[in-house]
């Protein structure tokens, strides 16, 4: 599995780079406009109501139909797959176009006037820069809000700080212990859960409905399997995890690699994201301003031309 992290060394480079082309989507741009990101393989033979996005090769049923307002990302397809397609046909519906980086395996079935489309604007390798940075700077947030006692039915109420953003910081082991619940945003514009560990099983039935679908994420950032039994409401993001669903998942999926078996529904993320952490570790701090300076250097050596000489 992939061990979520920016190194020092991949931010040097990213400053000796410049500045991110136009393109470039942002982590709430993704969120927001994606109803699935996965990195490799994903399978399932249910529905995916908004856009997808498949890094390895798919194998689906149905994509697009039932869509949000926002439409496509702009030069992507309703299904964008960078490997192969597999399996039965696809049905592409509301017009949505695909983009198939490899081959055609499976017949996808356009219903409403969509077809195939060039290349993307970014591969899927921006989408886990962005991604994973984004996870790994959620993790570093400070809790304002704690679970309740363990009980049927409870309500686990969010205390957003003054930029309107709650964070739980939990374990694996308290997740699990949850029979039911239901989630009190408390006029928080976001909250996240943080949860830690790397094996993730959820069953606990939700009673919130989809209230706070569009306003949740549920950041299992050290995860390498993640198991939803039962339906559950928010942006799940497991980068570096397979993830498995066995009920609905209403928000969007950011996983490794996925294989479900519930319908992912369209709730684009609509919360406010924190500003990345930005202060490093000391030595991480040194070793950052050397690679700067290096980029400095270089960008400030210019071999002289040589003199002519008289005969």
């Amino acid at each position: 599995m992939r061990r979520i992290g920016i190194t020092a060394a991949a931010a040097a480079l990213a400053l000796c780079a410049g500045p991110a082309r136009a393109d470039t989507l942002t982590a709430s741009q993704i969120l927001e406009g994606f109803n699935a990101v996965v990195y490799d393989d994903a399978s399932t033979p249910s529905d995916i109501e908004g856009a997808a996005l498949i890094g390895g090769n798919f194998s689906g049923a149905t994509v697009y139909n039932n869509p949000g307002s926002q439409g496509q990302p702009d030069g992507y397809g309703a299904l964008t797959v960078f490997g192969n397609t597999t399996g039965n046909s696809i049905n592409i519906d509301n017009g949505g176009s695909a983009y198939v980086g490899g081959s055609e395996g499976a017949q996808i079935n356009f219903n409403g006037g969509g077809g195939y489309i060039g290349a993307p604007p970014e591969s899927i390798a921006g989408f886990e820069t962005t991604l994973d940075a984004l996870s790994t700077s959620l993790s570093g947030l400070a809790a304002n809000s704690a679970l309740p006692p363990t009980g049927n039915n409870e309500v686990i109420t969010a205390t957003p700080g003054g930029n309107g953003i709650a964070v739980f910081n939990i374990t694996a082991s308290q997740l699990s212990q949850i029979p039911s619940y239901s989630i009190d945003l408390n006029g928080a514009s976001t909250v996240i859960f943080n949860v830690s560990g790397k094996s993730i099983t959820f069953g606990a039935n939700d009673e919130s409905g989809t209230t706070g679908a569009k306003n949740i994420i549920w950041n299992f950032y050290q995860a390498q399997t993640v198991t939803l039994d039962t339906l559950i409401a928010g942006t799940i993001l497991a980068a570096a995890a397979t993830v498995t669903n066995e009920n609905q998942i209403d928000g969007t999926l950011v996983a490794e690699s996925w294989t479900g078996s519930g319908e992912l529904h369209e709730y684009g993320f609509d919360g406010v994201l924190p500003p990345p952490l930005s202060v490093p570790e000391p030595g991480t701090l040194t070793l950052l301003l050397s690679g700067v300076l290096a980029c400095g250097a270089a960008l400030r050596f210019k071999p002289r031309a040589k003199r002519a000489t008289s005969a």
